[in-house]
């Protein structure tokens, strides 16, 4: 598997990206619910320690509630 493939949680355009998809703000405070959440809530659903940008997207959308809106 390609390493593009795989989400870098550490890197704010990564983080960034996946916010873009659900139209969310790409504020500090998104990033850090992603990393601290749904990063967790995905990796422990799929039972990995490294996931694609495929699996991590329906994890995102499912958390889209619990981001901030763009201003």
């Amino acid at each position: 598997m390609n390493d593009w493939e795989h989400v870098n949680f550490s890197e704010d355009h990564e983080m960034d990206y996946h916010l873009g998809l659900v139209n969310k703000s790409k504020s500090q405070a998104n990033r850090t619910f992603l990393r601290e959440n749904t990063q967790r809530t995905a990796k422990d659903d799929l039972d990995k320690k490294i996931i694609t940008h495929t699996e991590f997207k329906p994890y995102v959308i499912d958390d889209k509630i619990n981001l901030e809106d763009p201003r």
